[in-house]
Formats: C-alpha cells, sequence, structure tokens
C-alpha cells in the first residue's frame, strides 16, 4: 500500500477575491444535551474469529520489480470469487493466495478497474465460506471497524479504530466513495478487509493519505456495496451490460469559491477536468461548471454525483444540470452516446 498525499482541493483566484469580501458571522452556538458515552466492547477477538475466515493474503511475483508484492484480499462468494485492489495485482505474474485454512493456490485474474481500484480474483476449487456482510449506510461516525491483513508481511495482523467520516470523495479519485478511519494501514493491508464490530465485512481497505510533513494519516476503505457491484460488472458471467463512463474528475465545491461566485451555499460538485472523447465531453461539461442535478437526481456533493454514476444505465437521453458562471444549463447527451466509454479496464489479458 502506497501512502498518498492530501489532495489539494481545486482553489482559484476567485478564492481572494471572497477573503477580501470577508466572511459573515459565525451563528451562535447551543450545547447538545449530555449523552451517555458507548461502553467499548471487552474484546474484539469474537468478531476477529468470524471475519478473518474470509481473509485471504496475496502475494506476487512482478516483472522488474525486485521484491515480492504482499497484500490481502477476502472472499466474496462460496464460489472462489476474491476482491483485492486493483494496483497490487496489476502486472503480476503468479498470483498466490495463502486460504484461511493455509492452503496455499494460484489464483486467475478475472478482471480490475483501474480507475476505481477494485481487482477480481478466482481460486479452484473454492474454499468453503459464506461471507457476511454488514451495510455500510449503517455505519455511524465514531463506530468500532477492524482491518485484516498482511502488513509488512505479518500475516493475518488486526488493528482497530473508529470511523472518522462518510461518503469521502476525492477529486483524482472518479467515480468511488470511501469510508474514513483511523484503522492502523500499512503496506500489506490493501485489499483486506474493513469489518465492523460484529466481524461483517463493510469495506476493502484501499491506501492512506498522509499531510505534508509525514503526520498520522486517514485511512481509507471502500463500502463493501460499491466493491460488490464493481465485482459483479467485472465477472466474466456478467449478464449487466457495462455501465456509463463520465470521463470527468470532479470535487465538493470549496465554500470560498461558491462564496466568491455570489452564491450562498457550497452545493454541487465542480468539474476539474474533461477527458477527450469522453461522455463528458459530448455532453459539452467543461471545467469550472457546478453539477446540481443528473438525470432528475439533485447532486448537493460529489457523493451524490458518485452515487448517481454508479447507478447510471443507459448514456442516451442523459440530462445534467449544470452552473456555468452566473447560468444554469440543462445539458443532454445525443443518440448514440452509449458506444463511447462504456467499459472499464479489465481481463487478465492486461
Amino acid at each position: 500500500m502506497t501512502p498518498r498525499r492530501l489532495p489539494n482541493r481545486p482553489i482559484r483566484a476567485l478564492l481572494l477575491l471572497a477573503l477580501a469580501a470577508g466572511l459573515a458571522p459565525a451563528a451562535r452556538c447551543e450545547a447538545l444535551p449530555p449523552r451517555k458515552p458507548a461502553t467499548p466492547p471487552a474484546s474484539f477477538a469474537p468478531a476477529v474469529q468470524r471475519g478473518s475466515a474470509w481473509a485471504v493474503g496475496i502475494y506476487m511475483f512482478v516483472p522488474g520489480e525486485d521484491e515480492p508484492r504482499v497484500g490481502a484480499g477476502f472472499l466474496v462468494d462460496d464460489k472462489g470469487a476474491i476482491a483485492t485492489s486493483a494496483h497490487l495485482v496489476d502486472g503480476a505474474r503468479q498470483i498466490l493466495v495463502a486460504l484461511p485454512d493455509k492452503r496455499l493456490v494460484v489464483a486467475k485474474l478475472e478482471g480490475l478497474d483501474m480507475a476505481s481500484d477494485v481487482a477480481l480474483l478466482r481460486v479452484d476449487p473454492p474454499p468453503r465460506a459464506h461471507p457476511v456482510f454488514g451495510r455500510p449506510g449503517q455505519l455511524h461516525v465514531g463506530d468500532w471497524v477492524m482491518a485484516v491483513g498482511e502488513p509488512f508481511g505479518l500475516e493475518r495482523s488486526v488493528s482497530a479504530g473508529i470511523v472518522s467520516g462518510k461518503d469521502r470523495h476525492f477529486g483524482d479519485d472518479g467515480e468511488v466513495l470511501f469510508i474514513q478511519s483511523d484503522v492502523s494501514l500499512n503496506p500489506g493491508n490493501s485489499g483486506g478487509p474493513l469489518l465492523d464490530a460484529s466481524g461483517a465485512i463493510v469495506g476493502m481497505n484501499a491506501r492512506t493519505i498522509v499531510g505534508p510533513v509525514g503526520t498520522p494519516g486517514a485511512s481509507l476503505a471502500v463500502p463493501i456495496d460499491i466493491v460488490l457491484q464493481l465485482v459483479g460488472e467485472l465477472r466474466k458471467d456478467a449478464t449487466t451490460p457495462p455501465r456509463p463512463r463520465l470521463g470527468a474528475l470532479f470535487d465538493d465545491v470549496p465554500p470560498l469559491t461558491a462564496w466568491a461566485a455570489g452564491r450562498r451555499e457550497a452545493s454541487g460538485a465542480i468539474v476539474l477536468s474533461v477527458a477527450r472523447g469522453s461522455l463528458a465531453e459530448q455532453l459539452r461539461l467543461r471545467s469550472g461548471d457546478i453539477v446540481t442535478a443528473m438525470n432528475g437526481r439533485p447532486i448537493a456533493g460529489s457523493a451524490d454525483l458518485v452515487n448517481a454514476l454508479l447507478a447510471w444505465r443507459r448514456a442516451t437521453d442523459t440530462r445534467m444540470a449544470v452552473r456555468r458562471g452566473t447560468e444554469d444549463l440543462v445539458l443532454t447527451l445525443d443518440p448514440g452516446a452509449e458506444t463511447a466509454q462504456t467499459a472499464p479496464a479489465s481481463g487478465a489479458g492486461r
């Protein structure tokens, strides 16, 4: 797992105008009623025992690299399908999986989506396992979570922490969201399961972000419902057609940018860049546009746009409401647009 620096949010020259204008005084804060703190569990051992039954270690050699790669993954069904991080297995010559019962088997790469950093492996014969998945939507900030992985090659290691934030999105990550926690993640944790306090899988550990001076970072995991959707899209026997891909990077609207533009709220998702030949270009999206709705779904922030894109199934007749400068526009896709950029990067033949 390679730590990434804290991403820079888009801050334009308009911010200087907002600073010069001054900000409105803060509203008066009301004291919250006292709340009895929750009692932490005496031990996570039962949850770890349950959740570890689906965790696997992943080891591989990559041509041109002196050291073997080490990471983690987890079973997503009883047919030998394993989810892990795409950056971990991309380019690997052979992928070796250490199963919970200590057996070592060679896995086949069935598909990978580099844009979302999710890969699907398969082992045969499949181990007897019936993984249990939690509901990330029911997690609360402050809930306990645990990471299972192979940090620094230390087999089946566990670390615990609390949920620090939900529905995190970063401008360079495209169509994926994250659960933020203070769980310790190190090289070897990538692709492993994030467990809730009952041992159910609620996410796939992805990476950490660190500050400019190496301060302790925040850990990020892809929610399990998104992982399962992406894995389903990567299956060779997938019955649903590939979903359209927008081909644009976007982020939350910085409050000072909204203020400088004369807006009283920092809602919507701001477009950072548009790829050539993409559906976003066909939509005539521009850098700096603020998306406020897609196909009738209101977009309050970049997380809403991610969810709308994950649910997107048909490019033709797509309608996207944007604010461009002082204008409110509705952009539409022309018929036949579904033929462009609909499939993720996938397949073991990469």
